[in-house]
């Protein structure tokens, strides 16, 4: 059984990430506020106390609700540009193996139709996610001198200087 005090917790991390995203779009903070705030049927004040944890604010269930749903609208979006970008990068893929191979023919250009329709890309997600590699500590970088202003080196740029011994 799930509390109150749960649901909330587990609700405002995608508020929060609404939030993030309109105000990258909008430019403040305040208008995102202000532009979920009507959406969701809730002042901008409401929203503000409900990220702040603050005591005096309570989320009901159709708030939780209409957060969560207008939270997986953001995750679609969000997916389907995605798609869209990785299926045109293998558009311009295609193209780069054909003009590299001499073989022209391969390459097509993609119609106006099919660029200006990014909601209908594949229902499952061709992206990969990257392998984890080993971190390695950086390496000591060497300590550099000046050399004397006589002296020549092959590199124009880091003539000036040369790593001490």
């Amino acid at each position: 059984m799930m509390t109150a005090e749960q649901a909330l917790e587990q609700i405002r991390p995608d508020l929060a990430s609404i939030v993030a995203v309109k105000e990258r779009r909008l430019g403040s903070r305040m208008r995102a506020y202000e532009s979920l705030g009507s959406k969701l049927g809730r002042s901008p004040t409401w929203i503000r106390k409900v990220l702040g944890r603050a005591p005096d604010v309570t989320v009901g269930l159709h708030d939780a609700l209409n957060i969560r749903a207008a939270y997986e609208r953001l995750c679609a979006r969000v997916e389907n540009a995605a798609d869209a970008l990785e299926a045109g990068n293998e558009e311009l893929r295609r193209e780069l193996d054909a003009a590299l191979g001499g073989d022209r023919t391969g390459v097509a250009r993609p119609s106006q139709s099919a660029v200006s329709r990014p909601s209908e890309a594949p229902a499952v997600s061709q992206r990969v996610a990257p392998a984890s590699a080993p971190v390695a500590p950086p390496a000591a970088a060497p300590r550099l001198r000046k050399k004397a202003s006589g002296e020549l080196t092959d590199l124009p740029l880091f003539g000036a200087m040369e790593p001490r011994p």
